[in-house]
């Protein structure tokens, strides 16, 4: 029995995203996920669709906010060639950026990759132990 909480914590809602996210793209669907997020965080499973949609959309939210263009007005008669060729020179992309930007992308594709094999032995345990407990009962009995 799912024991209701007050609060999500931000593993637990970090868990809700990368299943759901896992599981649709593996072609399943948003219930299936929700249905083991809610075994695996110990909540309903409309708990964590309702949970999963406010994530969403604030998600969404937040990256409108981000994208919003910001303008400003351009004095024409301040800008010319040297100013235009020292704004493109510092465009150039860095390349220790880029090299270290490379090295944290492998880093998080071995964490998920390790993130999803502990998921794995977590269901695998709590399967486990749904079934030493269903023998308990019926020695119980």
């Amino acid at each position: 029995m799912n024991i209701p909480k007050s609060k999500w914590s931000i593993e637990d809602e970090n868990t809700l995203i990368e299943l759901v996210n896992n599981y649709e793209s593996k072609g399943k669907s948003k219930q299936e996920a929700f249905e083991m997020v809610a075994n695996i965080v110990n909540r309903t499973k409309a708990a964590c669709a309702s949970r999963y949609r406010k994530l969403s959309t604030n998600q969404s939210t937040e990256l409108e906010e981000k994208n919003q263009i910001i303008e400003t007005p351009i004095n024409n008669h301040s800008l010319n060639l040297d100013i235009v060729i020292q704004f493109l020179t510092n465009l150039q992309p860095n390349t220790q950026i880029i090299e270290q930007n490379f090295i944290l992308k492998e880093k998080v594709m071995k964490i998920k990759k390790e993130n999803e094999e502990l998921y794995k032995k977590i269901i695998n345990l709590k399967m486990l132990i749904q079934k030493k407990q269903e023998v308990l009962i019926n020695l119980a009995d």
